[in-house]
Order: structure tokens, then sequence, then C-alpha cells
């Protein structure tokens, strides 16, 4: 708002000034026009009069013309729900310049609150949806292990022995990833509060992940590798370890069922002033209608059910993020032959791309 628009929102108040004014000057014009050498009092009393009346008719005029702006105002007050009023939904007239640029912020303040309820509404929602569908899941390892400690006592070989603590082991692992999962989900809330950018070996890291998961893959026979040449990458090692542990995780869930030996390959490549890491597994492939929609929350697809425990928040917290540590992600998928995943640390993520 500039000085010239501040003038004409008081061009009201600033005429009925110079009325006032000029009629005064014109009175005093008369009485001394007769010859006179000083000013009458009667002559001042009148000019005085007729300045206030002319004042007060402009003011009434005025505050006519702003009347409806002036009455919103007065509802908006008087609003019993005063805690969540809405000034823009009540001030739908202004007149002025100024009551413009105040309706206009007030409007564009209401639309940011509406959007950042709307996304912690959503949040939320995601939240209670995910929570009951991970106690749903984490209620059948549950089941499992409490099947197999009501097993009746008897003598049992050797063999009988390794199955029974092969299969409580397994169940364990799934209580422990689903616990991790939630953790991580918790922790993503406030990323920022978890956060820690540092330069990290990117072969380390893949083998810092792959060293926790060897049993599995051991018992998968699932052969890990990785080729290229080291890199050093800009990133949180606890959140980077989270995003390769998924990827390794749904590698060995969606592989383990293929019979044989099968691959896990880790490339490291070194592209465009970027670094890119592709992590392709021989698993059953993504079907090509839900490729698409993989980092959706809660998305399973046609694997996710015929696998029964996915929770379809797997790769959406991948997602989310690479998306705040600046890196990116995406797939590629051929059915019954495997996928492919691509991290992309680009070179000024740490400056452009982290979202704290």
């Amino acid at each position: 708002m500039n000085f010239f628009q501040y003038v004409k929102d008081r061009f009201i108040l600033i005429l009925t000034w110079l009325i006032s004014l000029a009629l005064c000057l014109l009175v005093i014009y008369l009485d001394l026009s007769t010859g006179r050498e000083f000013i009458r009092g009667a002559s001042i009393t009148y000019c005085f009069i007729l300045g206030a009346s002319i004042l007060t008719a402009g003011l009434v005029f005025d505050f006519l013309y702003q009347r409806a702006w002036f009455r919103e105002l007065k509802t908006a007050e008087q609003s019993e729900d005063r805690e969540e009023v809405e000034l823009n939904l009540y001030l739908q007239h202004p007149v002025t310049q100024e009551q413009k640029v105040i309706h206009e912020l007030l409007t564009r303040q209401y639309h940011a609150y509406m959007n950042e309820l709307l996304m912690m509404r959503k949040q939320r929602e995601q939240h209670v949806h995910f929570t009951n569908q991970w106690v749903h899941h984490m209620k059948t390892p549950v089941s499992v292990l409490h099947l197999i400690t009501q097993q009746p006592p008897a003598a049992m070989t050797v063999n009988e022995t390794q199955q029974l603590l092969q299969s409580v082991q397994e169940e364990t692992e799934r209580l422990t990833r689903g616990l991790e999962l939630m953790l991580s989900t918790a922790r993503l809330d406030k990323f920022e509060m978890d956060l820690n950018v540092s330069q990290l070996s990117l072969t380390q890291c893949v083998r810092n992940v792959l060293n926790q998961h060897k049993k599995l893959l051991i018992r998968h026979h699932i052969f890990p590798k990785i080729v290229g040449e080291d890199a050093m990458v800009e990133s949180d090692s606890k959140w980077l370890a989270f995003i390769l542990t998924q990827l390794v995780t749904n590698a060995i869930k969606y592989s383990r069922d293929k019979e044989g030996s099968k691959s896990l390959l880790f490339t490291i490549e070194h592209k465009d002033h970027a670094i890119r890491l592709h992590v392709k597994d021989e698993g059953i492939g993504i079907a090509e209608q839900d490729l698409s929609r993989i980092f959706d929350p809660f998305f399973t697809g046609e694997n996710g059910r015929r696998e029964g425990d996915a929770t379809g928040m797997g790769l959406y917290l991948v997602k989310q993020v690479c998306g705040r540590l600046g890196h990116t992600i995406q797939a590629s998928s051929v059915l019954h032959e495997g996928t492919v995943f691509t991290i992309t640390f680009a070179g000024d993520s740490l400056h452009k791309g982290v979202i704290v």
C-alpha cells in the first residue's frame, strides 16, 4: 500500500476539510469586505459551527460508506466461538484499499490454516489406520509363538528342535521388523530432531545392512553383490540404513518363494554429477498396474495381498525419508523376473533437498 492509496482511502475526510476551510475563508472574506478591520465574534462562531457541521456530514457519509464492513467486524467480535472464528468468512465487503489488503491477508492465512489442518487430519487418519493395521499384523507372530509354547512337552529330535527354534526366530524377526517400522513412522513426524547429515561411504552402508540380514539371505539362498566404485554421499546414516533395510527385506520377502539361488545386486553408478545406487533383486516382480502406486500409503498390490503380512507403509516411508533427505527413488520391474530400485544422491541435496 503506497501513499497515493493511503490518501485515496481518506479522500472523503480530506474533501470535507477542504470544503470547511473554503467556506470559513469565504465567511471571513465577506465579513472583512464590509469595511471592518476586525472579524466579528459572531463570524468566528459561525465558521466553527459551519466547519463542525460539514465535518459531521463527512464522517456520517464515510461511516455509511463503510457500514457493511463495520457490521461484519461487530458480528465477528460478538461471535460465541471466538477461538474458532474465521474473520475472512465474516469480513466479505471491504471498501477501502486498506480493508481489501487486510481481507486478502486474512484469506491467505485462513487458507494456509485450513491446508495445515487438513494435512494434520490426514496424517492422523493415516497414523490411526496404520496403527490398527500394524496391531492386526503383530497378532499373527504373537499367536504363532503362543501356539509353539503350548505344545505338550515331549522328547524331540535334534531336527525337530532346530525347526522349532527356526520358527520362533522367524516370528521374532517379524515382530522386530514390525516394531522398527512403527518406531520409524513415529520418528518421521519429528524428522528434524533425529537428523545428522554427514559424508558416508555408500559401500559400507550397504554392507552394514547386509550383515544384519545375512542369516535370512543365506536361509533363502539369496546372494548379495556390490558392483561399482565406492562413493561418498551426503546423508543420515540411520535413515539411509532404514531405506536400505526396507529394500533388502522386500527383496527377501518377494524372492524367498522362488526356487534355486537368487541374486541381490547393488550397483553404484557415477553419472551427471550425481551418484545412483541401483538395488536389483530376482523376485516375483511387480505388476505393471501396481508399479505407479507402490509408494502410496497402505497400498499393498497383488504381491502384498498374496503375502498377507504387508502393511503398505514400508515403501511409502522410504519415499518420504528420501524426499526429506534430498534423495530421489524410482522403481522399475518386470513381472516374474525382478525389481530395480534406484536411489539418486544429488550433489547439492544437503543444501537444497534436506527438509527440516
